[in-house]
């Protein structure tokens, strides 16, 4: 059952490079959930967004029961991803705004498999070793430092 659904909402600016990067997640849903595919009975959902910090946007998960998913909406400020300094732009390198976007992903999805661990079903005997996968596959494609 287990399955990755991918959304993003970030400017299609040449500087933001979120849509390329969101994009290698379908190889660590390919590389991954196999393993889980009948051991979690619901999809998750992944947003990513860059939007302008004046937006107060925050980060947030939520069960759509009718849809049978988990999804993480993942808020990252545009400010963060393209500092203004020195009265410039200064956007950060892809490897850089995809260590940010690893590093948020991943801390997300262990404190949202925390607040679910007792409410859905197979994340309190797999959601462990899934994210121990995750961390790896993560370190291994460049999201996460080790």
């Amino acid at each position: 059952m287990l399955e990755l659904g991918l959304t993003k909402d970030a400017p299609g600016a040449s500087w933001c490079k979120i849509w390329e990067i969101e994009e290698e997640l379908y190889e660590y849903e390919a590389a991954v959930f196999p393993k889980y595919k009948n051991c979690f009975p619901f999809k998750l959902w992944l947003c990513f967004r860059c939007l302008p910090k004046e937006y107060e946007r925050r980060s947030m998960r939520r069960f759509y029961k009718d849809d049978n998913a988990l999804g993480i909406d993942i808020a990252i400020d545009e400010e963060i991803i393209r500092p203004f300094i020195d009265g410039k732009y200064h956007p950060l390198p892809k490897n850089c705004q995809r260590l940010l976007m690893g590093k948020a992903f991943y801390s997300f999805l262990v404190e949202t498999f925390k607040r679910y661990k007792r409410k859905l079903d197979g994340i309190q005997t797999y959601g462990e070793s899934f994210l121990n996968d995750t961390r790896e596959w993560l370190c291994k494609h460049k999201w996460l430092e080790e």
